[in-house]
């Protein structure tokens, strides 16, 4: 996608968060966007607008009554036949699915699942760690966070294999706007998901699932399609954004100098290095709305029923907010990023997020501390509402190696 001074009397623009060129590079058409054309109209998926200054995403994202997720969240349509709740609920029934939620990833519950996750870091790197060299977005960043949200929800973690390819299969459907895999591959994931929310209706356990089939939406059960919804949104949501934010740190923490010998003498960093990282790479770039009222925002007229991207990995690198945005600072003041979104939809998954970047950081700087990207090693990221580093060749020596 070329970048081009935009013409100030137009704010229509050939933008398109899913084109692999833009996905390698989209940090100039975000400054090109921030400076010329904060409220942009593209021509792609039929059309919509795009906001992109932090001030701007903030307002949007705490005005729920205005910019609604009730009919969608991302452009172009996932596919899902159910809607994904709650991140596709407007109040005030949101809140009632939130709750549910809230419930299983609160920062105490996620503690308890600190010793597994160390566990099953530690046995993905114990298959490489003495090779010298990896493809660490292949071999540990999609991976872990696949078995972990299997083995959280209830799931054998067999399965993690089978949950990855399925979702990327939804995401590169829908890129593609070939609208009938898309469907046919939405179809059968759920039907996936719904035998193992049946399974846990006749039989219950201990686990996740059996929670969300058994809980109640305000005083009634819950709905077999708003268990559906829940469930499909947590296994998405938990496999791609924490896949994005791994990647994106260990190759920050890579590329930027001394960063790793001050993590390794001063572990209390890494959290904030965990935070930078979600700040610079956004693991979720963007989040659709649907305006319910006409909106006139820096010149320009938006209408009712239009679609509107709240590009939150523009807003991550505004001046305005972030001061040096373009650099990799654990030292930042302030970092009030918009990796986890903002307002009411807010990742309610981030504890389990944060958990599982930090604690890969210490298992990789304990037992690979030299490990740095691979001379002329190509990284390639892909995505498109959801960025990630799809490959990552690192390079360490063995005999450092624990």
């Amino acid at each position: 996608m070329p970048v081009e001074p935009l013409a100030s009397s137009s704010a229509e623009i050939d933008f398109d968060h899913t084109d692999r060129e833009f996905m390698q590079n989209p940090y100039e058409m975000f400054q090109t966007l921030r400076e010329q054309c904060p409220v942009a109209r593209s021509t792609k998926f039929d059309g919509f607008w795009v906001l992109s200054r932090y001030d701007d995403l903030i307002a949007a994202a705490r005005d729920p009554q205005t910019f609604s997720s009730a009919a969608g969240v991302t452009i172009p349509d996932f596919g899902s036949p159910v809607p994904m709740v709650p991140i596709e609920a407007d109040p005030p029934m949101h809140m009632a699915f939130r709750k549910l939620l809230q419930r299983e990833f609160t920062r105490s519950r996620m503690a308890a699942f600190e010793e597994a996750i160390a566990a099953l870091t530690d046995e993905l790197i114990d298959k490489f760690v003495e090779k010298g060299s990896v493809d660490l977005a292949v071999e540990l960043c999609s991976p872990l966070p696949s078995i972990v949200i299997a083995q959280l929800l209830g799931f054998p973690s067999d399965d993690w294999n089978f949950f990855r390819g399925y979702t990327e299969q939804l995401l590169e459907t829908a890129k593609s706007g070939d609208l009938e895999a898309n469907i046919g591959a939405a179809l059968e994931f759920c039907t996936y998901l719904a035998n193992a929310l049946d399974d846990r209706r006749r039989e219950p356990r201990d686990d996740m699932l059996t929670r969300v089939v058994e809980a109640e939406i305000g005083e009634r059960p819950i709905t077999e399609d708003e268990a559906l919804g829940l469930t499909l949104l947590t296994v998405v949501a938990g496999h791609e954004t924490t896949v994005g934010g791994i990647s994106s740190m260990l190759l920050h923490v890579a590329r930027t100098p001394g960063l790793k010998e001050r993590l390794i003498a001063d572990p209390a960093l890494i959290p904030k290095a965990v935070e930078e990282a979600l700040r610079v790479e956004a693991p979720i770039q963007g989040i659709a709305r649907t305006l319910t009222k006409d909106v006139c925002l820096h010149g320009q007229q938006m209408r009712e029923g239009d679609k509107v991207w709240l590009l939150w990995a523009a807003g991550n690198r505004d001046p305005g907010q972030f001061p040096e945005p373009e650099s990799f600072d654990v030292d930042r003041k302030s970092n009030r990023h918009l990796g986890f979104g903002d307002g009411i939809h807010r990742c309610v998954g981030a504890p389990l997020a944060q958990l599982e970047m930090r604690i890969v950081m210490e298992k990789i700087l304990a037992r690979m501390p030299d490990y740095h990207v691979e001379d002329g090693g190509e990284v390639v990221f892909s995505g498109g509402q959801n960025r990630m580093v799809a490959s990552l060749p690192v390079v360490w020596d063995p005999a450092r190696a624990s």
